[in-house]
């Protein structure tokens, strides 16, 4: 696939890029070769998501630079020098010194090998109370392996290829080490999670792995595992234990995790805002982009330009190609999506500098002390230096930014949907949502759920940079805290997917109830204008000219006040669009044709009142009757893409309160089948969003012009 760039969309182009590279290594397009240098988030995904699996270079360079590393070490060693970690002790304890130098390698993983991991970790076919885990998910484990990997084949490291191999191979045997959620603060780097890793490449008896996936899947000692394999276990020498697990590796693996996650959620809260602009029969004229254009940053102007994009083609907006020059209500959207450039704008810039401090962490080397191989003025062969590139501030802030993001896309989501539902700000849309001629509260329960999880999501959203520790013997006094920060991060991407599950779902019922209003108002409209004695305003005893006169003064009351009376069902509206009528016609007649009577108005009210509840009840009666195919036709080319992958690649139909609830249906005996209810629809939704299927598709709206 051939990924289209257009101009001044920096955030888009680099989502869509990074959609289009996991695709392709799913897909075996590309490979992933490690070399130090080009891994990126995709290729992350790819393995950690997808079982693709990684390979080392074979280029004799990557080997050689290896090779020099362990031998300049080797050289430092016996000129005697003090060199941290491989003759000293760690942190702290660095004032002590040993000449055990392999020794030293076992006793820093077996210190570091504190964390908890609890029975039912081990045997999750046994947890059937489903207790907390206390072992990151494995994705995250494979991600940190080939981060690691290609950090140490950079060759500052003194880390030898056969031992990297082990790491790989952990991968290619289906061999994920189970490793602590918690007990890591970043710095020295992420040094817990990593000795489980590297435990489970020695064989320690004690770290255990899980091999295989899904129902197949066994947890066994790291040993028996390799053993199992055919694989050798993986001896330390001098700085490799240290080399393997003091750096960044784990904090920027499951970064990039989390931000793949979130740049797809920040390129869909685009299209979700045009989205609710079409079901709010939005005035869009704020995304012109003159008014950006006026305050030029890049962000907004891209995200407006992304919106008109997304909307083009939509039935349901005004103000896209020209101004609308009157109207009832508001003259102007409201903030949650008039304002969602200058919004979302800032936001996706950050998202593009977090994403570029990731993929430089990617490719950086990150332990310490580190090898330098150079030749030396004094002759010598390297030099090993001590350092703090451990230190994974980098992730921290790339992290921190993109969960303010999220937040700030969350609040707006939330916004959004709460005005949807709400009678008083939906711009005549029914309360709830509800397309039935009884009264449901069909949204009510969204409604809540959104704020639970907006709740939620704004507790995350604190930097968590501010609470950093002092540890280890105040060696330690400031630390990055960066896997933190990324857990934190992907807790809240997970809950922008659960509200835009929630966005996405009422949405749908928003738009096609609006869609099913406008092609009622169109048909009542078109029999008013009919003059015959068929027409909606025959017998009242007036001439062509007068009718066309009355008809004219009558249409933008007929949608006014059927607009108006929203807080109730349809039957209510056709009432009140009766009643509003009616003081219009009385007055034009009053004038027009004062001899007209009493009983000619009163079988006039009659025949028009049926005229109209007939009309409605054919497009509103047991449900709306407008077909999919019907609103999707009338969609902008972005929202259109979202909504046919619901109602047709889902099979989620428009809700109809009671109607479609399996329990009501099977107390009054009628048919189950097919029913469920709104939470089962929407995890349908969320499901289909976070697994990416939902987003391929889209994906292909996106790339076209």
């Amino acid at each position: 696939m051939t990924l289209k760039r257009h101009s001044q969309s920096a955030h888009m182009n680099a989502t869509l890029q990074l959609l289009g590279r996991v695709r392709d290594l799913k897909n075996k397009k590309r490979s992933i070769v490690l070399n130090g240098n080009d891994l990126d988030i995709a290729s992350i995904v790819a393995v950690a998501r997808h079982g693709v699996e990684p390979t080392i270079s074979t280029d004799e360079c990557l080997a050689k630079r290896l090779e020099i590393s362990v031998d300049t070490l080797a050289d430092v060693i016996s000129r005697k020098c003090v060199i941290y970690g491989v003759n000293t002790g760690f942190g702290g304890s660095a004032d002590t010194r040993t000449n055990e130098l392999i020794d030293l390698q076992t006793h820093l993983l077996q210190f570091i090998q504190s964390g908890i991991i609890t029975t039912a970790d081990k045997d999750p076919a046994s947890n059937s109370e489903r207790e907390p885990s206390h072992v990151m998910p494995l994705a995250w484990v494979r991600a940190a392996i080939v981060a690691r990997t290609n950090q140490n084949l950079r060759g500052h490291s003194a880390i030898r290829k056969c031992v990297l191999k082990s790491l790989i191979d952990l991968l290619h045997n289906d061999i994920t080490p189970l490793i602590p959620l918690r007990g890591t603060i970043s710095a020295s780097g992420d040094l817990m999670p990593m000795a489980y890793i590297a435990g489970a490449i020695m064989g320690n008896p004690d770290v255990f792995v899980q091999v295989g996936k899904g129902a197949q899947a066994i947890v066994m000692p790291s040993s028996e595992a390799l053993k199992m394999s055919g694989l050798s276990a993986s001896g330390l020498g001098p700085k490799e234990g240290l080399g393997l697990i003091n750096g960044t590796a784990p904090s920027a693996a499951l970064a990039s995790l989390a931000l793949y996650d979130t740049q797809q959620l920040a390129l869909l809260s685009q299209v979700l805002t045009a989205f609710a602009s079409e079901c709010l029969a939005g005035n869009v004229e704020w995304a012109h982009p003159f008014v950006h254009a006026t305050r030029p940053h890049a962000g907004q102007i891209e995200v407006a330009s992304n919106i008109r994009r997304f909307l083009k083609g939509s039935k349901f907006v005004v103000g896209l190609e020209s101004q609308e020059a009157s109207g009832d209500g508001l003259c102007q959207d409201r903030y949650s999506t008039r304002t969602a450039p200058q919004w979302i704008g800032p936001y996706i810039e950050d998202l593009l500098l977090a994403q570029h401090q990731l993929e430089v962490e990617l490719n950086s080397t990150s332990d310490n002390p580190l090898v330098d191989t150079s030749k030396q003025e004094d002759g010598s062969s390297g030099k090993v230096y001590s350092g703090g590139n451990f230190q994974a501030a980098a992730v921290t802030s790339a992290m921190d930014k993109a969960r303010l993001a999220i937040q700030m896309i969350g609040r707006m989501l939330w916004s959004q949907v709460t005005e949807m539902i709400n009678p008083a700000t939906n711009n005549g849309l029914e309360a709830n949502l509800n397309a039935t001629a009884q009264e449901n509260f069909t949204m009510k329960g969204i409604d809540i759920n959104m704020s639970a999880y907006m709740s939620e999501l704004a507790a995350l959203a604190h930097p968590v940079s501010a609470h950093v520790m002092s540890a280890e013997m105040h060696n330690q006094g400031i630390n990055s805290l960066a896997l933190i920060s990324a857990r934190r991060t992907m807790e809240a991407a997970d809950l922008l997917a659960h509200m835009s599950a929630c966005h996405i779902y009422v949405s749908c019922q928003g738009v096609e109830i609006r869609a099913n209003h406008l092609r009622f108002l169109s048909t009542l409209r078109t029999k008013m204008k009919d003059f015959t004695p068929n027409g909606a305003l025959y017998g009242l005893g007036l001439n062509d000219s007068q009718l066309e006169t009355l008809c004219t003064s009558l249409l933008p009351i007929v949608q006014s006040s059927w607009y108006r009376a929203n807080s109730n069902t349809w039957k209510d509206r056709v009432l009140s669009v009766v009643d509003a009528v009616m003081l219009a016609v009385n007055e034009f007649v009053a004038s027009h044709s004062p001899d007209c009577s009493v009983s000619t108005m009163m079988a006039f009210k009659k025949r028009f009142h049926g005229l109209v509840s007939s009309t409605a009840e054919q497009m509103f009666y047991p449900g709306p009757t407008i077909s999919p195919e019907e609103v999707a036709m009338q969609l902008g080319g972005g929202t259109a893409q979202i909504y046919t992958w619901v109602r047709s690649n889902l099979n989620i139909p428009m809700n109809r309160g009671l109607q479609d609830d399996p329990l009501f249906n099977a107390q009054k005996g009628l048919p189950t089948k097919g029913k469920r209810s709104i939470g089962s629809s929407v995890s349908m939704v969320y499901e289909s969003l976070i697994k990416g299927e939902m987003m391929d598709v889209i994906l292909e709206g996106w790339t076209q012009d």
